[in-house]
């Protein structure tokens, strides 16, 4: 009666075998959803920064920002110096996470910290 003691051991390995399947698949899907969520905010900030060199307004940049990214919990820093120059855009921000928050701030992508410079650039005709 060897068979009647393995009763039930598959049944063990295949619920950890999900479990672990399962925890790599939210695990993947976090990380996509942080690469999205990155390269979003860093689009937004670059369009921002293009109307605040463009118009010479800082303000007029980040209500930019901010109507593009919605409700994204992000802080936006853009400075326009006097005359020619760059402008730099500043961003942190917290990604948003399906893990508990124990696990979420321990990776690496659960922040945003972005400096973008953009020049401003004066076409003369001649």
């Amino acid at each position: 009666m060897a068979g009647s003691r393995e009763r039930g051991a598959g049944i063990v390995s295949s619920t950890f075998g999900l479990m672990f399947f399962l925890i790599f698949m939210l695990l993947a899907v976090q990380v996509l959803w942080s690469l999205y969520a990155t390269t979003v905010v860093t689009g937004a900030a670059y369009d921002a920064g293009r109307l605040a060199a463009r118009t010479g307004d800082a303000s007029a940049g980040q209500a930019r920002f901010e109507s593009t990214i919605g409700s994204y919990d992000a802080d936006v820093a853009i400075t326009v110096p006097p005359g020619e120059g760059v402008v730099t855009v500043v961003i942190t921000g917290e990604n948003p996470s399906m893990l508990p928050d124990r696990f979420a701030t321990a990776l690496p992508f659960a922040t945003i910290e972005r400096t973008i410079e953009i020049r401003n650039e004066v076409f003369i005709d001649e």
